[in-house]
């Protein structure tokens, strides 16, 4: 490796370092006990033209752990994989203040709610990859996705849902083909609220007629390829994001992600905390462990107003599928939803009664 992209690496890396020591040290001046871990990690990538440089070929991956001395789960993890995570993660420091702020004073949520919701976009893009990225890939769509409502042609969510699953710039899991060296298309998964695409492998395509869409993908050293999301992106709507948490009496504004599940018609996502919402105005008041969970197709059909910000999801850690791991990048805007179903973690499943709109709520491992 020439001396000028060591010495490049090294740069980043104290300086990954340094923001997270200012994290650390601001709660700590706040009256917290906090240690700040992080981690950073460069990979080639291979990309076509003469013209790009050395340095262009690298990508790197930054963790940044904020954690409670002797505590094993964190109480802030940031992540970013792309071409510079110093850019990234100075751009987040203000709202990773306030969220090492709020989740260090958050209580757990004790008792399930059921009532109006706001999704920041960084877990609203997780609602959409677990409840449609997930079952429209091919496969699961042919197992389940179809029997629990997700049909090619019907109508899921407001008519200003769309998402498209594609090579996208600024999205770090694009690629120009699959790994089945098919050209990665621009597919429409939802229209106007209306399911209107799959997301195919060579197999799957020929065992379902449908369109080869560049989505077979394997994780090194799998023997096959899968159909996978690569790159999902949720159009921005029409709403100020500020309107959809004014428009909700009392409900929760969740923000973050810890992770999901899809498990055929049940989803689960798991916010890093929320803030209570009363009279259309943030209380301050923080809650988390928890889980939004509830039958896809349920919590498509609240979904009240998309909002008119945009977040950048780019991961370093995988999403898993039949012992494949491989990184999803997602973005989109904050969701606003009539009814969704917050659940203590470690409750027992819970049934509604068809009034709540809902179905059984998902025993979806994270």
């Amino acid at each position: 490796m020439p001396l000028a992209t060591a010495s490049w690496l090294l740069a980043t890396a104290l300086d990954v370092h340094r923001m997270a020591a200012r994290l650390a040290a601001g709660q700590c001046a706040a009256g917290g006990s906090v240690e700040a871990v992080a981690k950073l990690v460069s990979r080639w990538i291979s990309l076509s033209g003469d013209a790009v440089p050395l340095a262009g070929h690298i990508r790197l991956e930054a963790l940044v752990e904020i954690r409670k001395p002797g505590v094993r789960r964190p109480l802030l993890l940031w992540q970013w994989s792309g071409p510079d995570p110093v850019e990234a993660l100075a751009a987040s420091l203000v709202r990773l203040e306030h969220e090492l702020h709020a989740v260090d004073r958050a209580v757990p949520l004790t008792e399930m709610f059921a009532g109006p919701v706001v999704l920041a976009p960084e877990t609203a893009v997780h609602f959409v990859h677990e409840t449609l990225g997930h079952t429209l890939e091919a496969d699961n769509y042919r197992t389940y996705g179809a029997g629990c409502g997700l049909v090619l042609g019907t109508k899921v969510s407001v008519p200003h849902l769309d998402v498209v699953d594609g090579p996208r710039a600024g999205l770090e899991s694009s690629r120009h083909q699959d790994d089945e060296g098919h050209p990665c298309l621009s597919t429409p998964l939802v229209e106007a609220g209306v399911v209107g695409g799959v997301l195919t492998d060579a197999a799957e395509a020929r065992r379902q007629r449908l369109p080869r869409t560049g989505n077979g993908r394997r994780a090194l050293g799998a023997a096959r390829a899968l159909p996978r999301m690569s790159a999902l992106h949720v159009a921005r709507g029409t709403t100020p994001a500020a309107e959809l948490i004014r428009s909700v009496c009392r409900g929760l504004y969740c923000r973050g992600a810890w992770g999901g599940g899809s498990v055929e018609e049940f989803f689960a996502v798991r916010p890093a905390y929320a803030e209570w919402i009363e009279d259309g105005e943030l209380t301050g008041a923080y809650v988390y462990g928890f889980d939004l969970k509830g039958r896809k197709t349920s919590g498509l059909r609240t979904l009240r107003e998309v909002g008119d910000d945009m977040g950048v999801f780019n991961p370093v850690t995988g999403c898993g599928k039949d012992d494949q791991e491989l990184p999803v990048s997602m973005c989109g805007p904050s969701f606003g939803f009539d009814r969704l179903h917050a659940v203590p973690i470690g409750r027992p499943r819970v049934t509604p009664q068809p009034a709540d709109g809902g179905g059984a709520l998902g025993g979806t491992a994270l």
